[in-house]
């Protein structure tokens, strides 16, 4: 097992938990077992081939086309729910 000390308050802060006090002291060591695991597993043997391979993850980038685009009226006529000159949609973050 790592000999590791666990900020556990800072890491439930980090993650917006809220943990009891029997929750405390039961997951510093449930969290060790599991790095220890996760370790295990980096000893594994393995083929050399399937140990690393490459992904290409440049962009492609295309070339910016001019196009029309519908008129305001429309794109409002089209629209579920208006306010005003707005198209009006669900609250997506909690009222403060």
């Amino acid at each position: 097992m790592l000999n590791m000390k666990v900020d556990l308050e800072h890491l439930s802060r980090l993650a917006n938990l809220e943990l009891t006090e029997k929750e405390k002291e039961l997951l510093p060591g449930q969290m060790e077992k599991i790095i220890d695991w996760v370790g295990q597993l980096s000893r594994l043997p393995t083929p050399e081939e399937e140990k690393y391979s490459p992904v290409d993850f440049s962009l492609r980038l295309e070339d910016d086309l001019v196009q029309k685009s519908l008129p305001q009226s429309e794109v409002l006529n089209l629209a579920p729910d208006k306010a005003g000159d707005f198209i009006k949609v669900p609250r997506v973050l909690p009222e403060k």
